[in-house]
């Protein structure tokens, strides 16, 4: 009798497993989500990013909160790491609150634009931004040439890697204690007095320090997780059991159009690295990438700029960035979903605690008819709704 129960049993289960099984235009789909699907890291603007003395002085500068106004600021106050490298805030506090989650570091190397606006077009730009924001870091540029001068090893590591030679105290003597163009007024003025050579020399050191940095981050990539070992597992067999019932229902949802959530998160990394309006721009106060256009084209440290690397045909991004702000009012780019229940709460501004009020605000804002939006109707029930959140922890 045992024996029977134990076959009738394992009959259900095999066929409640089989009728879940993906289909060949699926299988095809997910062989592109998984991480053995991902690319080299590359980024010509940055011909340190590969260098591992680079990668060196990097790590240390991204722990070291020396780096802040206040002596107790690293970027690793907001990205940490047993986090996936967000802070589990609402919003980003440095020195004070921002108005912005923080995103994971986790495979950021592999997206074209940095911030949830794209106000930067490589991850070096991107730190040297949050090095001086008043809301991070708050620390001049003139204030990091100082530190890595004066700092015996970090010099060391500096003069190894770079063509550019740093100033010895004597020349350190001509120049203010603090100086820098986005800091305060008094920051400002210092920073207008020196020579064009003395800002030309700092701001090279300044964007050295943002590579090496950028070298180091480039590496934080997301390890194998179920769903990458189901993907490899279906290679070998027809029926896998790294994913349940639950999550397998969850899976051919997310690929689904009646979820809709592939077209935006697609690739490796569950994002198409673009810029698209789900509803969550605030009018008159957070529009989104409409509002940095202007700024990233007229950035001197952009892949165009001078402290740039690359040549100007390998800044693709930038030559064919797409200015009509009309079409990008509200939109902010599409965020990765790997490692995604370590990476709450959700959103550009951390509006929401858990992915099943995301879904939910997916149906609700697609389905008005006074709010436009990029997002085509959906409607799924309480049960699809948990299966995907189900498929979405596997990330």
């Amino acid at each position: 009798m045992y024996k029977y129960i134990v076959t009738v049993l394992s009959f259900f289960l095999f066929f409640g497993i089989c009728a879940q099984t993906l289909t060949e235009t699926e299988i095809t789909k997910i062989k592109h989500l998984s991480l053995n699907s991902l690319h080299t890291v590359e980024d010509p603007s940055n011909k340190f990013l590969n260098k591992e003395g680079a990668r060196a002085l990097g790590k240390a500068l991204f722990n070291d909160s020396r780096l802040s106004s206040n002596g107790k600021v690293s970027c690793r106050t907001c990205h940490i790491e047993q986090y996936a490298f967000t802070d589990k805030k609402k919003l980003a506090s440095g020195l004070r609150e921002g108005f912005r989650n923080t995103p994971t570091l986790l495979n950021v190397s592999h997206q074209h634009w940095f911030f949830a606006d794209g106000a930067k077009d490589s991850i070096w730009a991107q730190n040297l931004s949050s090095i001086e924001n008043p809301a991070e870091q708050n620390f001049t540029r003139l204030e990091v040439m100082r530190l890595i001068s004066t700092d015996k090893l970090y010099r060391k590591q500096y003069d190894r890697l770079f063509e550019h030679d740093l100033p010895n105290q004597s020349d350190l003597d001509q120049y203010p204690l603090k100086a820098g163009p986005n800091g305060e007024l008094k920051d400002l003025i210092s920073w207008k007095k020196l020579t064009k050579n003395q800002r030309h020399s700092i701001n090279l050191v300044f964007t050295n320090i943002g590579k090496a940095i950028a070298s180091y981050v480039s590496i934080l990539e997301s390890k194998p997780t179920r769903f990458d070992k189901y993907v490899d597992d279906i290679k070998e067999k027809t029926i896998s059991s790294y994913l349940n019932a639950s999550e397998l229902r969850g899976l051919k949802l997310f690929l689904s159009q009646k979820s809709g959530c592939s077209n935006c998160h697609s690739g490796p990394i569950f994002s198409n690295k673009s810029f698209h309006n789900i509803g969550t721009g605030i009018p008159a106060k957070d529009n989104g990438r409409s509002e940095v256009i202007e700024s990233v084209l007229r950035d001197p440290f952009n892949c165009l700029g001078i402290y740039s690397d690359a040549k100007p045909e390998q800044c693709s991004e930038l030559n064919y960035i797409n200015r009509n702000k009309h079409q990008l009012r509200g939109t902010y780019k599409t965020s990765t979903l790997r490692s995604i229940s370590k990476t709450a709460p959700y959103m550009h501004d951390g509006r929401f605690e858990t992915l099943e009020e995301v879904i939910k605000h997916y149906i609700f804002i697609g389905q008005s008819e006074t709010i436009k939006t990029d997002l085509s109707p959906i409607s799924l029930t309480e049960k699809e709704q948990l299966d995907l959140v189900s498929f979405l922890s596997t990330l």
